[in-house]
């Protein structure tokens, strides 16, 4: 009997705490309601919307939605007088911030105040657009993404201000997420793209990111970044993958300089000399301003001279006559392309380092004038 006796107390002071929490609930929504301005209505709720009930949550929103379209009405006033001098922003932002939590909570105003309200969220892109400040830009166009719709013309939009503004905030991971979302609205497209691509970038400290950057780039734009996608790869050592994209490169688009200049880049590393050389000389015929492809063709023809000659030099440093000759007939090709890197870029802006490699092989071949003549160039003699 006592046992029964102590359980029936126990939901009975149960019962009554529970009747307690509920009229602590409606005191603080009487509380919220007599606040004096929006901002000290939302600072009440922020600081005991766990003392409420779900209900009194609701009330509680209505009556933050309520305070703050009050202080919104003269900058919506002057919106739809078709001006922008003067708007608050942050109030229409709160405003519709305030509607969408009203919204989530099922509440009794909930879908009058977005009726009311949601039509005027475009001013948020204008808001992102001018403002200066990049939290800002993020906290208005993340208000609009966060409530927009299916089909919604304008999300594009916002997202790329998103991204923008994780990006200036080195937040490299959503930067990318929302660059990525922006793709589809062909108003910011390229913008966005780049976003994305420098973000993922940013991102880039590991083999596995590595990894994932390429697998990002092809996604973004193949063709674009396909130069930058093959550096990469060869860096991983993926070195048959990097073949496999070049073939399907050319068989895309045969006159794809940058499939033969990476190609020769491979074949080059391997010595295969010949090979490498053909894949240059055919970028210089699709390009004849190639910079890079004629100094690399270069750069083949005098590696393989040079090859030559130490295979053909004996231990004692002689050369037979005719081996030398296939010496010079190779380093004095390579002579004829930096010739041609030193037309297209007189002042050594583009490739460094072509007059030290022009003048070793001058001095290699006997051209001592020429050399002297790079020297000066220099300021070496």
């Amino acid at each position: 009997m006592k046992k029964i006796l102590m359980t029936v107390l126990a939901a009975t002071v149960a019962v009554a705490s529970f009747a307690q929490d509920a009229k602590v609930s409606k005191a603080t929504v009487k509380e919220i309601e007599k606040a004096g301005t929006y901002e000290a209505a939302r600072a009440m709720y922020t600081e005991k919307q766990d003392m409420l009930t779900p209900e009194d949550k609701g009330k509680a929103c209505d009556a933050l939605y309520k305070m703050v379209k009050k202080e919104a009405d003269p900058s919506l006033a002057i919106i739809g007088e078709g001006k922008v001098d003067g708007v608050n922003y942050k109030l229409i932002m709160a405003a519709i911030n305030t509607a969408a939590e009203c919204e989530k909570l099922g509440s009794k105003n909930a879908k009058a105040a977005v009726a009311e309200i949601f039509p005027f969220r475009p001013v948020l892109i204008n808001a992102a657009n001018s403002s200066d400040n990049d939290n800002e830009k993020l906290e208005y166009s993340l208000c609009y993404t966060n409530t927009a719709q299916a089909g919604d013309a304008n999300l594009g939009l916002a997202n790329y201000f998103a991204g923008y503004a994780y990006y200036q905030t080195k937040d490299y991971t959503n930067a990318a997420k929302y660059a990525r979302q922006a793709l589809t609205d062909e108003r910011v497209k390229d913008m966005a793209e780049q976003v994305c691509k420098v973000a993922l970038e940013q991102n880039c400290k590991t083999h596995a990111d590595s990894v994932q950057l390429v697998k990002e780039l092809k996604e973004l734009n193949l063709d674009k970044y396909f130069n930058q996608i093959c550096v990469i790869l060869q860096d991983l050592g993926q070195d048959a993958e990097v073949v496999s994209l070049v073939e399907e490169a050319l068989t895309k688009n045969p006159n794809n300089k940058i499939a033969y200049f990476t190609r020769g880049t491979l074949e080059n590393e391997k010595k295969e000399y010949d090979k490498a050389a053909a894949d240059f000389k055919k970028a210089t015929e699709i390009d004849p301003a190639f910079v890079h492809a004629w100094f690399n063709l270069g750069v083949a023809c005098s590696q393989k001279g040079f090859d030559l000659n130490e295979k053909y030099t004996d231990k004692t440093g002689r050369i037979a006559a005719d081996k030398k000759a296939e010496v010079e007939v190779c380093l004095k090709e390579a002579i004829t392309y930096y010739e041609k890197v030193r037309e297209l870029d007189p002042n050594h802006e583009t490739i460094s380092n072509w007059p030290m490699q022009l003048r070793m092989l001058y001095n290699a071949v006997g051209e001592k004038a020429k050399a002297d003549e790079i020297s000066k160039m220099l300021g070496d003699l």
